[in-house]
């Protein structure tokens, strides 16, 4: 899988979904809110099925809206939960979106790694 960009003009790329393999998962960066909610579906859904851990390094995000978190979480319980979500060097603005919503409300999501990538 190729890098995705969701560009709102020729020099401003709004989001940049990027596949890792060492761990499998992804980096994003930029911004996602709804009108990105597709491109990261899309971008989950092609990380196959039977990954039982999948990190998203979230260094470079700067923004995250609630229905992108619920849209993480419902990654995490299909197949009845058996997919944990890392969430990998959160930034501060996102950490405490997170804190503020409860990471007991995000069943699946644990934070991971702290600091720059």
């Amino acid at each position: 899988m190729e890098a995705m960009e969701a560009v709102a003009h020729a020099d401003d790329t709004i989001l940049r979904i990027t596949p890792t393999t060492d761990p499998p998962g992804l980096r994003l960066e930029g911004e996602l809110d709804a009108t990105r909610h597709g491109d990261l579906a899309e971008a989950l859904s092609a990380l196959g099925d039977g990954a039982r851990e999948v990190r998203l390094d979230l260094d470079r995000l700067s923004f995250i809206d609630l229905g992108a978190l619920s849209l993480l979480t419902s990654f995490a319980e299909r197949g009845g939960g058996a997919v944990r979500l890392v969430l990998d060097h959160l930034s501060p603005d996102v950490e405490n979106l997170i804190e503020t919503v409860g990471w007991e409300r995000l069943p699946g999501l644990v934070q991971g790694r702290k600091g720059a990538s």
